[in-house]
């Protein structure tokens, strides 16, 4: 049997979640759906990154590969104490722009970043200021070590 990819599994994933999505902004408006949602997927998510990622607080650049994101990006800076990229191609962004989620996209996959680092890197600070998913030309993932850890 083969592997799902990592984009398989997000489609299967938006394929179960859109319409409760939806079944949840008709009952409860769409600011406490996608709240709720985004919620349970980024808690989900990065438990999950968690389990796959050797020790925690390793420098950003170190070890991403492995979990197999279908993107193309290019790092822009690195040292010890930063790492700064840009995701220029992003097949989670190209597929919901596709099929007219973009937001939704969005709760499945890109707010998910922030839980994820909070929990694998609470010595860093992890800003994006913008997404493919969007619209921008790419994603722009910033970190810097804390002087102070939480």
């Amino acid at each position: 049997m083969s592997k799902t990819s990592m984009l398989e599994a997000v489609k299967i994933q938006a394929r179960a979640v859109i319409p409760i999505v939806r079944a949840l902004e008709a009952e409860l408006g769409a600011e406490a759906a996608h709240r709720i949602v985004g919620d349970a997927i980024a808690g989900s998510w990065a438990d999950v990154v968690a389990s796959r990622t050797e020790g925690v607080d390793a420098h950003p650049g170190e070890g991403a590969a492995a979990l197999a994101y279908p993107v193309e990006s290019e790092v822009v800076e690195t040292d010890e104490d930063s790492h700064a990229v840009n995701f220029t191609r992003c097949a989670f962004a190209d597929y919901f722009r596709e099929i007219g989620e973009p937001e939704i996209g969005a709760l499945l996959t890109c707010n998910v970043d922030f839980a994820v680092e909070e929990r694998v890197r609470p010595g860093w600070e992890f800003r994006r200021s913008q997404t493919r998913m969007q619209g921008a030309p790419f994603c722009d993932f910033r970190w810097r070590r804390r002087s102070e850890p939480r």
